[in-house]
């Protein structure tokens, strides 16, 4: 039987559709809903726990919302934000491509979404964080004097929402949970003035898309 996908050492019992991997019913525990975006028909799922989660997510949806991301107004088309999103994402692919951390998309979003909670509305930390959240926050703690310096506290915070659009809008489907650190792999660095961008789906198939809004 094959490794877990997570610990790789223990035998991987369960299959996760999102991850399309096997899983330990240990790693299958500590993860889901936390850092898979599991389906609510899962055997393993408790109902309860989803409904929680999806509101939870409801409520952040309206945040994310709230933060200018259309085509002429994105805040992405400011400076000070084009920068400090960079250097973020510029920090995860490294993560990513480095692979002695296992991230996937939806780990990626909930690590922006906990940073969003920690230090923009004030809500404790979880007990026990992950070892890429742990480095996301010491990356934070390294760099928001910068940050501070070049904008309001505010736009920081919006920063970390529209990072999270971000992975919602490449994430899943035929791009499975790798589709937003496929992207930052594929074109972090490499300019395209016409708007284009790699896409790479869950087979590692490439292709040349068009940004949408």
């Amino acid at each position: 039987m094959a490794a877990c996908w997570y610990c790789k050492t223990k035998k991987g019992k369960r299959y996760c559709a999102p991850i399309d991997n096997l899983l330990c019913p240990s790693c299958c525990g500590e993860n889901r809903l936390k850092k898979i975006d599991c389906i609510e028909d899962c055997r393993y799922l408790e109902g309860v726990a989803f409904q929680k989660k999806r509101e939870d997510e409801k409520a952040f949806s309206k945040l994310m919302e709230s933060v200018p991301h259309g085509q002429y107004d994105d805040i992405f088309h400011e400076l000070e934000v084009a920068f400090m999103a960079g250097e973020i994402e510029t920090f995860v692919r490294d993560i990513y491509m480095a692979g002695n951390i296992r991230i996937t998309d939806q780990i990626v979003y909930e690590s922006y979404k906990l940073i969003y909670k920690i230090y923009f509305d004030n809500q404790p930390p979880e007990e026990h964080l992950d070892e890429f959240t742990q480095e996301l926050m010491k990356f934070y703690s390294n760099h928001i004097s910068l940050w501070e310096f070049n904008m309001e506290r505010n736009k920081i915070g919006q920063v970390f929402l529209r990072l999270m659009i971000s992975v919602k809008k490449m994430s899943g489907g035929r791009f499975g949970e790798f589709g937003y650190l496929n992207y930052l792999k594929n074109n972090l660095g490499n300019m395209n003035l016409n708007g284009q961008f790699i896409a790479e789906d869950k087979f590692g198939n490439k292709i040349l898309r068009s940004i949408k809004y």
